[in-house]
């Protein structure tokens, strides 16, 4: 079965809380402003999210000093469990974070431009299994704090265009300087000037983590900008992004029959909606409809759309096609 639909219709925090509330497991793709971004889902919880390959997992753990090359042979032949073969000193916890915090840099970078496309399919399971889940809404909560404090980190380090390196010389005023040791690791990182991104990826860590620690050290005198590059793989940076979304496919919602729901035209603003909620709705227990409907009226009203009031539109939807009613006999028709 597959369930898709537009960013414009149904933002992304939305679709993963539908998605968590009806526990599916599978894979949520979405593109949007050029970036593509994977979320895997096992009974509504997030397991492992990506905007890059698959197999990136591999070399963020290995640079992030979870597991050795050797031990991953045996994760990657399914002979051990990832959590069993993690270095001295790392933790089950530091795992966990370290998948939450991916989850949430996704999240992060997908829904920022507004706008986009996205399909769910509960067929696809990710290459690596990571053993640990992160909770939809502490994901969401995070991601969306994010947003005020890249404006700070940006004030520092215009965009990730740019290259960074350890200054010349010492802040003005000072003799000496100690440093920590997660700052020498980020200077050594660095290895003369590099990005955000070569940062992030050199250290097996998140361009929103490694960014956020590089603009402190820029404040401190520590580390300076250098030139910037003419054409970055990606910016956190607002601007007019080019929608770049999937060809359009031909049902909204499929799983297998020949007969599926046609997609509806994009300027339709409720067709979307009428086929992916009937869809997530149907797998919500009988006894819990109507207090599910309700929760998804109300989360809506703190979104807008660029072309108006998304809440009212939506609100003008459930009324026109009585959502509810649709609810409930789609979840008769499940039982």
């Amino acid at each position: 079965m597959t369930l898709s639909g537009r960013l414009e219709s149904i933002p992304l925090p939305e679709v993963l809380r539908l998605l968590a509330r009806a526990r599916k497991t599978g894979c949520l793709r979405v593109e949007a402003a050029q970036i593509e971004g994977k979320l895997y889902l096992d009974e509504g919880e997030l397991t492992y999210s990506t905007t890059r390959r698959e197999d990136d997992l591999r070399s963020d753990l290995l640079n992030a000093g979870f597991v050795s090359a050797e031990d991953w042979i045996t994760v990657e032949r399914r002979e051990r469990e990832l959590e069993d073969v993690l270095q001295p000193g790392r933790t089950t916890a530091e795992l966990r974070d370290f998948i939450a915090e991916q989850g949430t840099e996704v999240i992060f970078r997908l829904q920022r431009p507004g706008r986009g496309q996205f399909d769910f399919d509960d067929d696809q399971r990710p290459r690596y299994e990571s053993g640990q889940s992160v909770d939809v809404e502490k994901a969401i909560a995070e991601a969306e704090h994010r947003v005020a404090q890249w404006v700070e980190i940006e004030a520092v380090i215009p965009s990730t265009k740019h290259r960074l390196k350890m200054a010349s010389n010492l802040p003005s005023g000072a003799r000496d300087v100690t440093v920590t040791s997660p700052t020498w690791k980020l200077l050594a990182a660095l290895a003369g000037q590099a990005t955000v991104e070569e940062v992030a990826e050199r250290l097996g860590s998140t361009e929103f983590v490694v960014a956020q620690a590089l603009s402190s050290m820029v404040r401190s005198g520590l580390v300076e900008l250098s030139e910037q590059l003419a054409v970055p793989k990606y910016t956190y940076e607002t601007e007019d992004y080019e929608d770049v979304s999937f060809e359009k496919p031909a049902v909204a919602v499929n799983n297998g029959s020949a007969d599926s729901t046609p997609v509806p035209d994009v300027e339709s603003p409720v067709a979307d909606e009428e086929g992916f909620l009937g869809e997530l709705l149907s797998g919500i227990d009988a006894g819990e409809e109507v207090a599910d409907v309700e929760i998804l009226e109300a989360s809506y009203d703190v979104h807008e759309d660029v072309e108006g009031s998304l809440s009212e539109r939506v609100q003008a939807s459930v009324e026109a096609t009585e959502l509810r009613a649709l609810a409930n006999e789609l979840t008769d028709l499940s039982e």
